[in-house]
């Protein structure tokens, strides 16, 4: 099923005019100065005549086993008695009666098609009366997400909106986020992601090949890498290095920047590479520092190695500090490496509007999930780990997070390369050897021809069923003398 079916009833929304005015206002201005807080507005779209959701069978048996159960127990609260009251404001639902509501509307409401939820359609009307205007919209579309996703991405949006009500009802509990947001990884999960599920793997694979270009010919290599994680790339790297003939290598170092939560991952990765060197018979040293001691890496520096900035998935956990990350762009452009690979997400899922936000996040997670269902189909236990520790975290904090909360920000390769411009940088053409690698990977997964390749200018996109995932580039500061 491809992506635009599954969220047809969103499509229709897009198309409307209240969908376009607030895109218009969350998005002026956001070229003239490049600000990373908003991105373009998502493609426009045709008028399209009013659409009808027909909600799936099993859809709808998943919401009565989870939701009717609960509303026909007996409860200190009847939902015809919320709001009842004449208050002068609305007291704040919790986030058990903002999904049991919109439970309720989905399973009552009319099979064929669906109005606009107002309290002369609701089969329970009197329960509206004393909601606050936004509380109405989260149940609207927490409605449209029950009736027209498929039971993962329900799922995992539905908590995403969950932390949204309860950070907006103060009832958000950090302790626990943190807890989901860092488990410990399957290995087995970890290994069918990247064996089996192909955009990242593939623009990553291209992005090593692009940098082995660069370095082949030096007997010094330092790799400055952001975000480096379990460090699987580095060991393609060192493998190629250190069978070189014509020019061998006579040291590879590593420094790991730490972003995120990942330094006992990045700290285990650093000993299993040095046992990987040492087996190579290949000169190695390791170093993990956090960004905030970034600057202190000039007093490092060999005159003599050729300096790569890998940073893989990275930039996306800055843009919520812009100053930071222009710190971080001034000490690389200090330090003039050959070359930066870049490999991020490629999307607008940046929006200060909620609503904008989460429709983007529904077609963007909306293709990745479907992606990894095709590809790990006969593997329900992968699949599931890759879904909630590996994607459920992202999307949480994208959908239910504000401001400085929302930590990892998707934009576009455009936005970046406005961004890059500011500080000298050029866009390189991505070698042939490269990208002919690139294709190579792709027939490496089965995954028929839903996996595609396209250039965006000189940038590799990958596609997974049209829809843009993730995109490799490669940049140079105009100063740099070979």
């Amino acid at each position: 099923m491809s992506t635009g079916d599954q969220f047809c009833s969103l499509q229709a929304y897009k198309a409307s005019p209240e969908y376009e005015q607030v895109t218009f206002l969350s998005s002026g201005g956001c070229l003239n100065d490049l600000s990373l807080e908003i991105v373009s507005p998502p493609k426009s779209q045709k008028n399209q005549e009013k659409s009808y959701a027909f909600f799936p069978s099993a859809s709808l048996e998943i919401l009565r086993n989870n939701y009717t159960s609960k509303m026909s127990k007996p409860s200190g609260k009847s939902l015809h008695c919320l709001g009842a009251q004449n208050s002068p404001s609305p007291s704040p639902l919790s986030t058990s009666d903002i999904i049991e509501l919109a439970a309720v509307n989905f399973i009552k409401s009319n099979t064929n098609a669906r109005g606009e939820l107002s309290v002369l359609s609701h089969p329970y009307a009197s329960a509206f009366l004393g909601l606050a205007s936004d509380h109405v919209a989260d149940l609207q579309l927490l409605q449209d997400l029950l009736s027209s996703a498929e039971k993962a991405t329900c799922l995992l949006f539905s908590e995403a909106l969950l932390d949204k009500i309860a950070r907006e009802t103060g009832l958000f509990n950090e302790e626990t986020m943190t807890r989901e947001m860092n488990p410990m990884a399957s290995a087995t999960g970890l290994a069918a992601f990247h064996q089996k599920v192909p955009p990242n793997q593939v623009a990553q694979f291209a992005g090593i090949q692009e940098l082995i270009n660069h370095v082949s010919s030096s007997k010094k290599v330092h790799i400055i890498d952001l975000n480096m994680r379990c460090g699987l790339h580095h060991v393609i790297l060192m493998q190629a290095l250190a069978s070189k003939n014509e020019y061998p290598l006579k040291h590879y170092k590593i420094t790991a920047v730490v972003l995120s939560s990942g330094l006992m991952l990045e700290e285990a990765a650093g000993v299993n590479l040095t046992t990987l060197a040492y087996a190579l018979n290949l000169s190695f040293s390791f170093h993990l520092i956090k960004l905030d001691d970034m600057l202190n890496l000039q007093k490092r520096r060999d005159s003599d190695e050729k300096t790569v900035v890998y940073a893989s998935n990275a930039l996306k956990y800055m843009i919520v500090s812009p100053n930071q990350l222009e710190s971080l762009m001034g000490f690389i452009k200090s330090i003039n490496p050959c070359v930066m690979i870049v490999c991020e997400p490629e999307g607008n899922v940046n929006f200060p509007v909620f609503v904008n936000r989460f429709v983007e996040a529904l077609f963007y997670y909306g293709a990745y999930f479907d992606c990894v269902e095709d590809c790990l189909k006969s593997d329900a236990l992968e699949r599931e780990f890759v879904e909630s520790n590996l994607f459920g975290p992202s999307l949480r904090i994208t959908v239910g997070a504000e401001g400085e909360e929302r930590r990892s920000r998707i934009v576009g390769i455009d936005v970046w390369r406005a961004f890059f411009a500011k500080f000298g940088m050029m866009e390189k053409e991505l070698s042939s050897l490269a990208l002919d690698h690139a294709r190579l990977s792709l027939k490496m997964f089965d995954c028929g021809d839903s996996c595609t390749l396209g250039l965006n200018g000189k940038s590799l996109v990958v596609h997974w069923k049209g829809t843009a995932i993730c995109s490799l580039s490669a940049w140079r500061f105009h100063k740099f003398r070979v």
